[in-house]
């Protein structure tokens, strides 16, 4: 996939980005749609310590944004509207992954073009195995599966009724990124997320958190292809 598809929203041509439906946090309220019982999921992408306050916050990474400022905003779609179902995500990685930049060196045989030590974070390289060849940017080492940098935030509403709660854990294989919470950034591996809202015939998908250039972008872009009419909080995104 070519990140021009979804990077910032700006650079898309080939797309049918137009077709995603832009609100905030107020008119959201007021999404009325006439299709036989629709059925709606707030997608909660990736509100974890990390990206607020932790090893890759916003505010430290090129955007100098405050991740949680979309807490709030989430907090009140959460208590205003009754959603059908509600999914966390949550980026997971292993220690050894291939996003972290610490890594480099240890995977320094596949990357294409060699092993260069000017090579530094936020840089992309393209690697050529040891299982895909894929485009990756390089990030500080975040979102440590079982760490407090994984975690959500903890002023973050998270429902307890495990019946309308999906958790989408993604980025697990350490050699393959995922910033879609639908599947890896070369669909290769899905999650169970398409499964899951099929499975209970979800047709409406609202995507809100963090980061909108990256993984909330991703997913909603995933979203629309797989046919679910999808929206995307621009308020409740960073």
């Amino acid at each position: 996939m070519s990140w021009n598809r979804f990077i910032g929203f700006k650079a898309i041509t080939s797309h049918p980005i137009h077709n995603l439906i832009w609100y905030n946090c107020f008119s959201i309220l007021f999404v009325a749609d006439v299709s036989l019982s629709p059925i709606y999921a707030l997608l909660v992408i990736d509100v974890q310590n990390c990206f607020i306050s932790g090893t890759l916050a916003l505010s430290n990474s090129p955007a100098r944004q405050n991740g949680a400022e979309v807490v709030p905003i989430i907090n009140h779609l959460l208590e205003t509207i009754v959603f059908d179902y509600i999914v966390y995500s949550y980026d997971w990685h292993p220690v050894n992954h291939i996003s972290f930049v610490d890594n480099l060196r240890n995977r320094s045989s596949y990357i294409k073009g060699g092993y260069n030590a000017s090579i530094q974070v936020y840089d992309t390289v393209t690697y050529t195995g040891p299982k895909y060849e894929t485009e990756q940017v390089l990030w500080p080492a975040h979102c440590i599966q079982n760490t407090d940098d994984a975690k959500l935030h903890p002023d973050l509403i998270v429902n307890t009724d495990k019946n309308n709660i999906i958790h989408i854990r993604k980025g697990t294989d350490p050699d393959i990124d995922s910033y879609s919470a639908f599947a890896d950034n070369i669909k290769v591996q899905k999650t169970v997320l398409d499964t899951e809202l099929k499975k209970r015939n979800v047709t409406h998908v609202i995507v809100a958190g963090l980061a909108l250039d990256f993984c909330v972008g991703a997913t909603a872009l995933d979203a629309m292809d797989l046919n679910y009419k999808t929206f995307v909080v621009e308020d409740a995104s960073r």
